[in-house]
């Protein structure tokens, strides 16, 4: 693609704010990715892990994990708008860790949020839309979590997701910590498929 593709462009915040509103409003299934950081999580997983995954599959697990309802647009341009804002944050985090890997944050690292309560929802729902990600090609995975130490790369996203009891054994301090390594542990999937792939 040109670098003056549109589907290469950013959203803005105003777009973003657009795309969430949409991700929490009652056209969504039940059961659908409910929020931007979600989304950014369940995003950056399948950039991050084996192999490309076609928006045809992608974008109908946002709606519904087992592909079986779809939001209720409200026009034809809404649902253009939408699958467009979808694409254009995926390819931009495509192009962060084609271009500089270790400079890639998770969305909730580039949001404020009113208190920390809402920070700590905000990262739930991010390491859960990134296991979410995971499971979208989950045999993809499976090498990934045969070797123990490379398996652990998974932990702090499969801990902060809540999905298992782990999490409660933590302390402050150890949550505070797991989420300091957790962008630097995407980075290291993103390279171990790279370099299993060369």
């Amino acid at each position: 693609m040109k670098p003056t593709d549109p589907l290469q462009q950013p959203l803005s915040v105003e777009e973003l704010d657009r795309l969430e509103s949409f991700l929490l409003s009652d056209l969504m299934p039940e059961d659908s990715l409910s929020s931007i950081e979600m989304v950014d999580g369940y995003m950056t997983a399948l950039i991050a892990g084996p192999g490309v995954v076609p928006p045809e599959i992608w974008i109908p697990s946002i709606w519904n994990q087992e592909k079986s309802a779809v939001p209720r647009f409200s026009s034809v341009d809404e649902e253009e708008m939408i699958w467009e804002f979808l694409l254009r944050h995926m390819n931009t985090i495509a192009l962060q860790f084609l271009n500089n890997p270790d400079g890639f944050l998770p969305l909730f690292e580039r949001f404020s949020y009113p208190d920390e309560e809402a920070k700590e929802l905000a990262v739930e729902n991010w390491a859960v839309g990134f296991t979410l990600g995971m499971e979208l090609t989950q045999e993809a995975w499976k090498p990934l979590f045969a070797d123990e130490e490379s398996g652990l790369l998974a932990m702090p996203m499969l801990i902060l997701s809540k999905i298992t009891d782990d999490y409660k054994a933590l302390s402050e301090e150890d949550v505070s910590d797991m989420i300091q390594l957790m962008p630097g542990f995407v980075v290291k999937i993103y390279r171990y498929w790279n370099e299993n792939n060369e």
